[in-house]
Parts: C-alpha cells; sequence; structure tokens
C-alpha cells in the first residue's frame, strides 16, 4: 500500500522547479493549478528561491520539476524534514526522477498512487577541518579540476590508517549514487538498501587501489598531502569547496536520511536495465 494518499486527499503541497530548465516553471505551473483546483495547498518556487526545510515540513509531499539534477538539489535541501520527495523528469535520464509528467498528470485526474513506494534513501554528511557541515545523495568527490598532477590522499576508515592513494581524485559514495559518478570509474553497483558507502579512487597511480565497500557506520577521513592545484571537494556535483595542502576532509552518513517516491513501475535493478542498459547483451543482426 502506498504511503502517498489519492491527490484529492492531499492537503498541502511543495512544488519545486528547477530554475535551469526553460521548461520546467511551466509545467510546474499547470501542477499547482491542477492543485489547487482539487483544493490542496500549494507552496512553489525554483531552486534559486531558496525553498528549504521549513516549507518542506509544512508539506505531505514535495514534488521536484525538472530531472536528476533538481531532485539532487530539492532532496538536500528538503531531507531533514522527512517529507517524501517526488520527482517529476524533464530531462534525458530519470534515473532519480522517475516521474513522466504524464504519469504524475494521470494521479492529479484521479489514478491511483496504489503501487508507488517510498525509499527511504541514506545521505551522506561532509565538513573540511571540522567546519560548516553539507549533505549530499549521490556521492562526495575529491577531484583535480582541469590539473593533470596526481593528487596524494591519506584515508583513515573509522580511525585507523587504511591507505596513501595518489590518484587524479577519488568518489565516496551512497547506494543510490553508486551508479552515478563512481560507476563510471569503475566502482561497483551497491543495492539500494544496504547500509554501506563505496569509495573509489580516480585513475590511482597503482593498480592495486581498488574500490573498497565501508559499513556506512564508520568515518571516513582524507588529509591532503603534497602539492595541490585546482583541488577541489564537489558535493553530488554541484557544490564547490575549494581544497589546500593539509585539509582534513571527514565523510560520515548523515543522521538524516530522504524519502524518494517511485512508481513501482520498475524496480532498482529495473531502472538500470530500463536506463542505464545494465545486462544487456549486443544487439546482433540475422542474415
Amino acid at each position: 500500500m502506498s504511503a502517498i494518499p489519492a491527490a484529492r486527499d492531499l492537503t498541502s503541497v511543495l512544488v519545486v522547479a528547477s530554475s535551469h530548465k526553460p521548461e520546467a516553471l511551466p509545467v510546474a505551473t499547470r501542477i499547482v493549478s491542477r492543485m489547487e483546483a482539487l483544493d490542496v495547498q500549494v507552496k512553489s518556487g525554483s531552486t534559486q528561491d531558496g525553498l528549504g526545510v521549513q516549507d518542506a515540513a509544512q508539506a505531505e509531499l514535495v514534488v521536484s520539476v525538472g530531472g536528476d539534477g533538481t531532485l539532487l538539489d530539492v532532496a538536500r535541501r528538503v531531507a531533514p524534514a522527512g517529507t517524501p520527495v517526488l520527482g517529476v523528469n524533464l530531462g534525458k535520464l530519470g534515473f532519480l526522477a522517475g516521474f513522466s509528467y504524464d504519469e504524475f498528470n494521470a494521479y492529479l485526474e484521479g489514478a491511483s498512487p496504489e503501487g508507488w513506494r517510498c525509499n527511504d534513501e541514506i545521505m551522506l554528511e561532509v565538513d573540511v577541518n571540522g567546519g560548516d557541515r553539507r549533505v549530499a545523495l549521490n556521492d562526495v568527490a575529491v577531484s583535480q579540476g582541469i590539473m593533470t598532477r596526481l593528487v596524494e590522499l591519506d584515508m583513515w576508515i573509522g580511525q585507523e590508517h587504511a591507505i596513501a592513494y595518489r590518484a587524479d581524485g577519488l568518489v565516496v559514495s551512497t547506494p543510490v549514487g553508486s551508479t552515478a559518478y563512481s560507476l563510471s570509474l569503475g566502482g561497483p553497483i551497491l543495492g539500494r538498501g544496504l547500509q554501506a558507502l563505496v569509495v573509489t579512487p580516480m585513475a590511482p597511480h597503482s593498480l592495486t587501489n581498488r574500490p573498497i565497500v565501508v559499513d556506512a557506520a564508520e568515518e571516513i577521513e582524507f588529509e591532503v598531502r603534497g602539492q595541490v592545484g585546482e583541488l577541489a571537494l564537489l558535493i553530488d556535483g554541484q557544490e564547490r569547496i575549494d581544497l589546500h595542502a593539509h585539509d582534513r576532509i571527514a565523510i560520515r552518513r548523515s543522521p538524516h536520511q530522504v524519502t524518494l517516491v517511485s512508481s513501482g513501475r520498475l524496480g532498482p535493478y529495473g531502472v538500470l536495465r530500463e536506463k542505464l542498459g545494465w545486462g544487456l547483451g549486443p544487439a546482433l543482426t540475422e542474415y
């Protein structure tokens, strides 16, 4: 049974549209109009309007209109409120934002949400030198940008010194993020229900430096060694913190998680097959 009520039974909704997609605001406007016709109290805006936890806490559903990037942005803003987030996809992939506009519009027109699933996803919390803590849903990456010099990073896992990396950088991913940047670097796909993180180096200097899966209860720390150029910490590929020699980066499971709404049409492995072509054989032609 879905934890999301029928559209006619909704009382309050927050709708957030991408400020980077011209088509997102008109689509969001249509969604708001339809909800208001159902006597739903709606607050709406774009990703540049600063909508956040307090707005989400007053709603029983957050609707992200854009694509996966929009949903990542919205999830980081509203996760502490605990309100489910539903992504309407206007982008190319729709890996996380799994609803088409037609699917969501059918729901507003009376289609039942039976079969929809609410999935609780773990998030990361990160700080540099004990400063402000940021959150990420997909991943946190240490990257050299356009510089080609190897970066040296010492890694501790749960207070134990684990390894000294020499690489172009590295990525720490959640199970959700394991199918994003980490996967493109050869990292493993983590099951969505796992309480685990994966550390994946970028082009490591040593062939023995392989991705490692770590219990999410462990804190992971890195210290920047040696000379650095344009080194930065990237949060979900959307927020940037410049790094310098001897900076110390701490990454841990966030005390908050985000609840993502799925249509139930595809499970997580079905999404991998349909969206990423995972496990599909070659397209053979008979002569």
